[in-house]
């Protein structure tokens, strides 16, 4: 375990960096948007129940899809609605599918796992900060408030997880099934907390930043190695660590290093996500794909593809294409028998679409930008 090396602070520095979108501009063709493209329709043939708008996790079950997977199918329609507005109507329709799974019989609101009639006490805390970072995307795609509105309310939700055990931290499911608190539940609360300052008012995103900064500063001093990547978990009544670093854990600290330097300016933020994004080097298996399932390690391809936008260095966008497309030559060869790992291949796949698009591009760039908060 290493101590925290800097302060978390919130103020005005050096300027965010410019995009670099000569870089991304050289990328040219239509082969990740096609393959996306294919990849979802696989998944709406084959997961998902025309009547009811649900999608399974295996082909031809008709229980309905718990609700990890449906956050990265439904990140994966996001992605494919910056390319075509079917996506678009597919992703609003979907967004009322998963009110199944929304609980308003409870104090603070939430989504269970499966849906439900409400009352129910098994929300797992990271399940619902993914879908606070994909609602807000949607939200960026369509200006539809509805999706900022849900994404506050859940975020309420990942924030009552937090006491102050080990120092503080928020638990991986509310009931403390397994006794543990988890990278995977504190990382993308941190980073909801910093993208819904951005669309709030002064004093509600200073709020929003703090919570932020909080939730950074425990998860660093607790989980981050001397090779600065992410341990898995702590269970809180022994201490007992899982020193496992799984490659979504490290990518969310990246982005969330990448956030905080562009809401602060301060250039410590900024030295530690690119440090963190070459330490992520040593998860790179010998077929050029990072290790782990896609479920996983998507999301540090999307991480890679966010500071390659911000940088322009290609050893970053070599690393995200190399494990897009080897997970599709994979899923080509035998495709998956799960949902979600099907959905975590499609989102990548857009991912690296929007560098192939003006649309992809454009998009990008606009949220890319953070609003300073004072």
């Amino acid at each position: 375990m290493r101590a925290n090396r800097w302060g978390i602070l919130v103020g005005v520095a050096a300027m965010w960096p410019a995009m670099v979108w000569s870089a991304v501009k050289g990328i040219t063709g239509d082969l990740h948007q096609k393959r996306a493209g294919e990849v979802t329709h696989y998944l709406e043939e084959n997961f998902r129940d025309r009547k009811t708008g649900y999608y399974s996790d295996k082909p031809g079950e008709t229980q309905p899809a718990t609700v990890w997977g449906c956050g990265i199918m439904f990140s994966a329609l996001a992605g494919g609605a910056r390319h075509d507005d079917a996506y678009e109507r597919e992703m609003r329709k979907y967004f009322k599918v998963l009110d199944h799974y929304w609980d308003e019989g409870v104090k603070i609101p939430g989504y269970e796992p499966l849906p439900t009639g409400g009352g129910g006490n098994d929300k797992y805390y990271d399940d619902n900060a993914w879908m606070v970072l994909t609602f807000l995307e949607a939200y960026d795609i369509t200006g539809d408030k509805r999706y900022l509105k849900r994404a506050e309310e859940t975020q309420e939700f990942v924030l009552s997880g937090w006491d102050d055990q080990l120092g503080g931290g928020i638990w991986w499911h509310e009931g403390h099934k397994g006794g543990s608190k988890n990278t995977c539940a504190n990382a993308p609360a941190a980073l909801g907390c910093y993208r819904l300052a951005q669309y709030s008012d002064p004093e509600k995103a200073k709020e929003w930043v703090e919570w932020g900064n909080r939730i950074t500063a425990w998860t660093v001093k607790q989980f981050q190695g001397d090779d600065l990547l992410f341990e898995d978990a702590v269970v809180v009544a022994t201490g007992e660590e899982n020193r496992g670093k799984l490659t979504y854990n490290t990518a969310l600290m990246i982005r969330n290093f990448i956030a905080l330097y562009g809401i602060t300016g301060e250039h410590a933020y900024w030295n530690e996500a690119r440090r963190t994004a070459d330490a992520a080097q040593s998860m790179i298996q010998g077929n050029g794909a990072y290790r782990d399932k896609w479920r996983w390690s998507h999301l540090q391809v999307e991480a890679d593809i966010e500071i390659y936008r911000l940088t322009g260095k290609k050893r970053y966008l070599k690393r995200a294409i190399e494990t897009a497309d080897h997970h599709y030559e994979e899923w080509k060869e035998k495709p998956s028998g799960e949902m979600i790992d099907v959905a975590s291949l499609a989102r990548e796949l857009w991912l690296l679409a929007d560098l192939e698009t003006s649309a992809g591009r454009a998009f990008w760039e606009r949220v890319d930008r953070w609003k300073k908060v004072k």
